[in-house]
């Protein structure tokens, strides 16, 4: 969800078709903390020097692909950095191929190099925001509108995602969209692969269950293992936090999320290093969107 910049460009967005929903809620319990992650420590783009957010490191950990700012919208793209070390990555470039007149941001990607990312090109027409194409090495295939994947609007967005490292999962946030800058619901949802394109799971409200309630959840990111998940989760009036999940069996349900110590502030959207070993998320740093990193 990217906080207030991207939240307030979909609204404008919703606002100008006219959508008009009512909310729901749940409730949200207490949460303890996760103390397994030392840092945050800060990581170094080379040769870039504007914000950077919504990181994802590829599959093999050799790319860390991201957007800069996301307002206005009309000016944010993905860009891709190559590895130097777990904290040090040299700027490659924009990615021009994946890059239209609107917003594309949030990258994601599988261990065969399909790549997924929002956009905002299509949704007027489509009310679908999920684009995939192929990353080979620094260099992305022309991209096409994940069709399959689409709210059928009425104040409903897809904002975030998350591929699974097998390329057969896709975990989304769609948040529904009243008229204020935040939507007024932002859960976590579970597609499965179905053919070139996915369908909602079936059990997808019940293993994600422990995860989503009355505040906003976003950004979800799985380790290749599938055993752990990030996601972030937003009261509104309060700062973002980190969350991290678990379970022992991939088919099982998420446990209960506990707050990761160490990240404070404007912090969101984390990616993990192959090894899971790594969790880099980001985070604002004296008024610019910076790559951060926490280790085991």
């Amino acid at each position: 969800m990217r906080r207030a910049p991207l939240v307030l460009v979909l609204w404008l967005i919703l606002a100008a078709a006219g959508s008009s929903c009512a909310p729901t809620g749940g409730s949200t319990a207490p949460i303890d903390d996760d103390t397994s992650f030392a840092g945050p420590f800060a990581v170094a783009i080379t040769g870039y020097d504007d914000h950077a957010m919504e990181p994802f490191l590829t599959r093999d950990g050799q790319y860390l692909v991201f957007n800069d700012r996301n307002a206005p919208a009309d000016s944010t793209d993905l860009h891709i950095a190559s590895r130097v070390d777990d904290s040090t990555f040299a700027y490659v470039g924009p990615l021009e191929s994946l890059n239209g007149a609107t917003l594309d941001a949030v990258p994601t990607g599988a261990t065969d190099g399909t790549l997924v990312f929002v956009s905002l090109r299509a949704y007027d027409s489509t009310f679908s925001t999920l684009f995939t194409a192929t990353l080979s090495g620094a260099t992305a295939s022309a991209p096409s509108r994940l069709a399959s994947v689409s709210t059928g609007g009425g104040g409903l967005l897809d904002f975030d995602v998350d591929l699974s490292a097998d390329g057969q999962q896709l975990i989304v946030a769609r948040g529904r969209f009243t008229g204020a800058a935040l939507p007024v619901e932002a859960d976590l949802r579970l597609y499965r692969r179905e053919g070139a394109g996915f369908t909602p799971a079936t059990d997808g409200a019940a293993l994600l269950a422990a995860l989503n309630s009355s505040a906003l959840e976003f950004a979800p990111a799985m380790t290749a293992t599938g055993f752990e998940l990030c996601f972030t989760r937003l009261v509104p009036g309060r700062e973002p936090v980190l969350m991290i999940a678990r379970r022992a069996i991939v088919t099982e349900a998420w446990g209960t999320p506990r707050r990761i110590r160490g990240p404070t502030g404007l912090v969101e959207a984390g990616t993990w290093s192959p090894d899971g070993r790594s969790l880099y998320f980001h985070a604002l740093v004296n008024g610019r969107y910076v790559i951060r990193r926490l280790m085991r």
